[in-house]
């Protein structure tokens, strides 16, 4: 039985030029859970913002072709939508002190699939865990972070460490 996709998964708004890096950022997005959109360049998700209200997370590239790269992409969309999420990310740039949105995160590139997960689900809260049924914990159980998210570190597909005892 195939069935359509599922609506409550949370949408990710992808904004990449490069068609390779777009599509393998969709790709971790989609066998994560989330439910990821795709635009060339900010114009491109400038409409598909203005048609869809279920855009939890825009994920841009900060270097794009075009009038409006992805710093000021993320500054409109903050304005506009100041509910949406927003991941910068670059392999060439860094943000200065101020450059971002208020509660912005930015990645350097080459990142993790691993660290972009949890970026995401970090910003999305619990909600993110919900909707693509992790299973609930009884309170006062912790969850410990398998992955450091440094160069180098963390290993996405080892063993998850024991359980603190202490």
């Amino acid at each position: 039985m195939v069935s359509g996709p599922d609506n409550r998964l949370p949408g990710i708004l992808v904004v990449e030029d490069e068609f390779l890096v777009r599509m393998i950022a969709t790709d971790i997005l989609a066998d994560a859970g989330f439910r990821p959109f795709e635009a060339h360049d900010a114009q491109e998700a400038m409409i598909l913002l203005e048609a869809r209200a279920d855009v939890r997370v825009l994920l841009t590239d900060w270097n794009m072709p075009g009038e409006i790269n992805g710093l000021w992409l993320a500054r409109l969309v903050h304005k506009r939508w100041p509910a949406i999420a927003i991941i910068v990310t670059s392999g060439k740039m860094r943000p200065a002190p101020g450059d971002l949105p208020v509660g912005a995160r930015f990645i350097s590139k080459p990142y993790r699939p691993s660290v972009l997960i949890r970026e995401i689900e970090s910003m999305l809260g619990h909600d993110a865990e919900a909707a693509h049924g992790a299973p609930a914990l009884p309170e006062g159980i912790v969850m410990l972070n398998p992955a450091s998210g440094a160069i180098g570190g963390g290993n996405a597909g080892g063993p998850l460490p024991g359980a603190d005892k202490t």
